[in-house]
């Protein structure tokens, strides 16, 4: 979501204080390498335990992959800006590919999202099949998909850098559109997980204890994914909300004022869903938790 470009209007304050350049300095050089830490852990937790090589957990390490981008140049992008801003000096050509990967990502990151919560929501409706059709190939294949299609997106975004409609129709084909699939998906999901609690609990109480479990343990899952949800769309509304602004305001016309602070903090905002995701797998995770301090011990 290009909002990249208004890093260098008018919005922007005339300077940036040494005191803020220093405070911008040392918050981003933390998250940058926090968010690469917890995110390299992720992917190698993946790698490393064969327990953890799930449908979800596969999802979950494309959504790190994508988390890394940010981290590995995004982030370092933002900060030199704000080292060198408000004017940017960085070249052209730098700030086209950085929004091209901030689109890229943002677009990856919400189509990992979605088809998380549908094969959670397939999971829990019909496992048997679900075990059958979702294969390794399967998701791979999806995965592989999700990654051409967002990077389509970045670079067809390239060509069409200076078209504000074309900001607004990516904003809403790549964000509301996944968004609304993902809630209604998470909807079903936990309808569905309801009702098959209120059948077991009809059957033999041998039957009863062993199925209760299976799904519980599909529900944590999905309580899981929603708080990863929750957290990706408190991190990314800002961001996304001021960009459709910007693509609806024509500058000859009178345009509503957008303090720079908020474009800032809704900048820092999306960036900081990339470190969040690693914290929420370790606090609502056990899998993850165990696979984490297991890696960190072997390491000590």
């Amino acid at each position: 979501m290009p909002l990249n470009s208004t890093v260098n209007s008018t919005l922007v304050p005339n300077t940036f204080s040494p005191g803020f350049r220093l405070c911008a300095a040392m918050f981003s050089i933390i998250m940058i390498l926090v968010t690469i830490f917890g995110n390299t852990l992720v992917i190698a937790a993946f790698s490393l335990q064969r327990r953890m090589r799930t449908v979800t957990n596969s999802f979950l390490v494309s959504l790190a992959c994508t988390d890394l981008c940010v981290a590995a140049f995004s982030m370092p992008v933002w900060l030199a800006y704000l080292l060198t801003g408000p004017e940017w000096t960085l070249g052209e050509i730098l700030k086209h590919t950085w929004t091209m990967v901030d689109i890229l990502v943002g677009t990856a990151s919400i189509m990992n999202l979605m088809a998380i919560s549908f094969t959670r929501f397939l999971s829990l409706r019909n496992p048997l099949r679900f075990s059958e059709s979702i294969t390794s190939r399967t998701v791979a294949a999806i995965i592989i998909c999700v990654w051409i299609y967002s990077i389509g997106i970045a670079v067809t975004s390239h060509f069409l850098y200076s078209k504000r409609i074309f900001n607004l129709v990516v904003t809403i084909t790549c964000f509301y559109a996944p968004l609304l699939f993902i809630l209604g998906a998470h909807f079903m999901t936990f309808k569905v997980a309801l009702t098959q609690v209120r059948q077991i609990r009809a059957t033999v109480p041998a039957q009863y204890l062993g199925n209760q479990n299976n799904v519980l343990k599909e529900y944590k899952a999905a309580k899981t994914i929603s708080v990863i949800v929750g957290a990706f769309l408190m991190c990314w509304l800002p961001f996304v909300t001021l960009n459709v602004i910007y693509s609806l305001c024509d500058t000859s016309h009178d345009c509503p004022i957008i303090a720079p602070e908020l474009i800032m903090a809704s900048k820092c905002l999306h960036y900081g869903n990339s470190l969040l995701n690693p914290i929420i797998y370790s606090i609502m995770n056990r899998d993850f938790k165990k696979a984490f301090l297991a890696i960190l011990c072997s390491r000590s």
